[in-house]
């Protein structure tokens, strides 16, 4: 099954998806709150990243200087005070742990079987000042603290996915991929692990795709859930769940009943096509993120990519065509952003090596003069790191603040 959703998350990552309902309306906030967004493709044009950034980009190496420091697959990462989290669920079932300078600082691993163990892991968070380990098999709960030792552990009678906890309400919120009758998507407890409350229940004629949960939630300020499929992204406040914001696709939405039956008739290649070639708009919660000012999701239509940028302000959705023009630093215009690091924090990233290729192809269209020019201006920090990492296979993160 890990495998499948490997493969799934890999997809999804170089496709960019989106969602299925329609709403007829322009994009608009409603008296109760609700805010729509319209995707309408023919609006689609180009776009700067200084539309939605602020104007400097980091560029952080995670540096790959001791054995314990090589890094794998990434399949999450995240910024806490000043460290940085990143998660190799399929590797070495780890978390390893930087400080935000890219120095290796410690790991979490407790792979085995037993107590304080554990078979596989799929997410993880922070509460309270202590990393929580979610999604583990056999199903239970494990906390470490910051610098990776183990604290304690909670079994569990079924196996969860992801999950946040609301320090306001002292309640956690855990992700459930449930396939049955009787179950539902969303349970949450309080502290105490009591007084459940359930949302989202399972429905027999609804299509919920093979998608892992780590990216379903979504903490800044307030806390928003995500479901495969479901064009509504609902907020998650006094133990209720509130419709907050709606995506409309109009003639562009991906009909959730034709994919449904695609993926009972369709063998799995098959199907991937068909996502990857001809499936029309819907969402998933993957590359997106959500601020006070902007809500961030990529999506695709049949062959082609965008960007969607929705101004919470103003109420007005930005659909980009492709990639981003990077007029701020110039170094590589980037496809989407999928990765949320911390609450005004999204990017992606690169391998080392990768970033370097970049910095090569720089220096091939501008010449030997030019590119001494952009290295000692505008392209300082992204030359400094990639000729540091230019040998590495670590990843480089690509970090953008988004703009206030």
């Amino acid at each position: 099954m890990k495998n499948l959703c490997l493969f799934l998350l890999l997809v999804y990552s170089s496709v960019f998806i989106s969602c299925s309902t329609s709403v007829e309306t322009n994009s608009d906030q409603s008296s109760d709150g609700l805010e729509i967004i319209k995707v309408d493709l023919s609006e689609a044009r180009e776009g700067k990243l200084s539309e939605f950034f602020e104007p400097e980009i980091e560029y952080i190496w995670l540096k790959d200087d001791s054995e314990d420091a090589q890094l794998g697959g990434l399949n999450k990462v995240f910024f806490y005070d000043d460290k940085i989290f990143t998660l190799d669920i399929f590797g070495c079932k780890c978390i390893k742990i930087f400080d935000r300078k890219g120095e290796y600082f410690s790991k979490i691993r407790a792979y085995g079987e037993g107590p304080e163990k554990y078979l596989d892991f799929d997410d993880a968070i922070i509460v309270n000042n202590e990393v929580l380990l979610l999604g583990i098999y056999p199903p239970k709960l494990m906390w470490f603290s910051i610098d990776g030792e183990f604290l304690r552990e909670e079994k569990l009678a079924k196996h969860v996915g992801s999950g946040i906890f609301l320090e306001e309400e002292k309640r956690y919120y855990f992700f459930k991929n449930v396939r049955e009758l009787g179950n539902y998507f969303v349970e949450s407890v309080n502290e105490d692990f009591k007084d459940t409350l359930k949302f989202f229940p399972y429905d027999v004629e609804g299509y919920y795709g093979d998608y892992p949960s780590r990216s379903s939630f979504m903490k800044n300020d307030e806390v928003y859930v995500g479901r495969p499929f479901n064009d509504t992204i609902m907020l998650l406040k006094s133990g209720k769940a509130t419709p907050k914001f709606i995506f409309d696709f109009e003639k562009y939405a991906q009909q959730i009943d034709e994919l449904k039956k695609k993926s009972q008739d369709l063998s799995p290649p098959d199907l991937m096509n068909f996502i990857n070639n001809k499936s029309k708009l819907y969402f998933i919660p993957f590359s997106w993120h959500i601020s006070d000012t902007q809500l961030y999701s990529s999506f695709k239509y049949e062959t082609d990519s965008y960007n969607v940028f929705f101004d919470r302000k103003n109420q007005m959705p930005h659909i980009i065509d492709g990639r981003l023009k990077n007029d701020i630093d110039k170094s590589f215009d980037p496809f989407s952003f999928s990765h949320h690091f911390r609450k005004d924090k999204i990017g992606f990233y690169l391998r080392g090596k990768t970033l370097f290729k970049e910095l090569q192809k720089k220096k091939a269209e501008l010449g030997q003069e030019g590119f001494e020019e952009y290295v000692k201006g505008k392209g300082k920090n992204f030359a400094q790191v990639a000729f540091a990492a230019k040998d590495s296979e670590n990843p480089v993160l690509i970090v953008y603040t988004v703009k206030k």
